[in-house]
């Protein structure tokens, strides 16, 4: 189970999961969960979000260190400034 699509009914919450490989299918249902009206044609459903963690496409542990010679900062937007310089932007 690493998609998921969450809605609310009259009913209360619901829920319907999905696997990896099947990321279009759950689209499909978290659209048609959308669409679905009554007889006077009010939304049957709120809030349908779809949460995904996709196996390929989480990174393992510590891919986000970052190695010992990097250097670069946002407010610096690519390094420290030059000696006697402004900081450089992106303006």
């Amino acid at each position: 189970m690493s998609i998921v699509v969450y809605w609310l009914t009259a009913d209360g919450p619901r829920v319907e999961a999905f696997d990896d490989g099947q990321l279009m299918p759950a689209l499909a249902y978290a659209e048609a969960r959308r669409k679905e009206r009554n007889a006077q044609g009010l939304p049957l459903n709120r809030h349908v979000v779809i949460n995904t963690e996709l196996g390929d496409s989480v990174g393992q542990p510590g891919v986000s260190d970052a190695p010992p010679d990097y250097d670069w900062t946002k407010s610096h937007r690519g390094g420290p400034p030059a000696p006697g310089n402004p900081p450089k932007t992106l303006a």
